[in-house]
């Protein structure tokens, strides 16, 4: 099944999202930068077909289908926004029951700052991967940082098709790698701005406000370590590791992270 597409009106713009099956119980999908929402659609068609949880895909302003931005903003402000969703979502009984989060990169920041902010809306929280950087690397990594430019070669989307495309994992249809090759291409100029927030977002000082139990699934890619290092900030958490990982964890693993994700969740 694909999602339902719908649009919901918040202060700072329209944003667009997908939503998977009815349930008391449904998880929030926060996309990795720069993907959006569609990032989620394997896992989510699968979770609502071996689970009773629902599920919602958002596109973060500024990617997918949701408003563009102008400038970046930040985690705080991602997290602000898909507050405001949620509310109007619950308001017009679209959405109901138990409402957890789940990020993956970028995205399980965002989850973070959500939950601080709003502890009663959500009942739990998950962090597929944490990309944790203490204060020095994200100042080198700000230093470092190219904005996506468009020129009249195509060898500027060159880079992307061989990680995508070219150099998918096995078992990663052409199909899929290509809407996932689509979703880079359409939010290029605003690729960095996701980068931008994570980079100048103290999750040193934010991780220990948690007030939920997080559950944390780590992979085995550059953010294994620093997943670790947000393990050991938040006040407490369930931790798993996935087994025969492959890139593409969302694709390839989805039965996996579906498994851990309902057992956190009691369904």
């Amino acid at each position: 099944m694909m999602g339902m597409n719908f649009y919901t009106e918040t202060t700072m713009g329209q944003v667009h999202g997908r939503k998977y099956g009815e349930s008391n119980q449904t998880i929030i999908c926060l996309h990795p930068m720069p993907y959006s929402g569609g990032y989620y659609d394997t896992f989510c068609t699968n979770l609502v077909s071996q689970t009773n949880i629902a599920a919602i895909s958002l596109d973060m302003l500024g990617y997918g289908q949701s408003s563009t931005i102008k400038e970046p903003v930040s985690i705080e402000d991602y997290a602000i926004n898909v507050i405001e969703v949620i509310k109007s979502l619950k308001d017009s009984k679209e959405l109901s029951g138990k409402i957890s989060l789940l990020g993956f990169h970028t995205g399980s920041a965002i989850a973070n700052e959500i939950a601080i902010h709003e502890p009663e809306l959500i009942d739990k929280v998950i962090f597929v991967t944490y990309p944790f950087f203490d204060a020095e690397k994200r100042a080198e990594l700000l230093g470092s940082q190219t904005k996506g430019s468009i020129d009249e070669s195509i060898d500027c989307l060159k880079g992307m098709w061989e990680f995508t495309i070219t150099n998918r994992s096995e078992g990663i249809s052409i199909e899929r790698a290509y809407e996932n090759f689509i979703d880079q291409v359409k939010n290029m100029p605003v690729s960095w701005y996701g980068f931008y927030s994570m980079f100048n977002y103290p999750s040193e000082e934010r991780l220990p406000l948690l007030q939920h139990v997080p559950l944390i699934i780590n992979d085995i890619s550059s953010l294994t370590k620093p997943t670790k290092i947000a393990m050991s900030l938040v006040h407490s958490s369930e931790y798993v590791e996935l087994k025969d990982v492959k890139g593409g964890i969302f694709e390839l693993n989805a039965d996996q992270i579906i498994s851990h994700v309902s057992d956190y969740l009691g369904s």
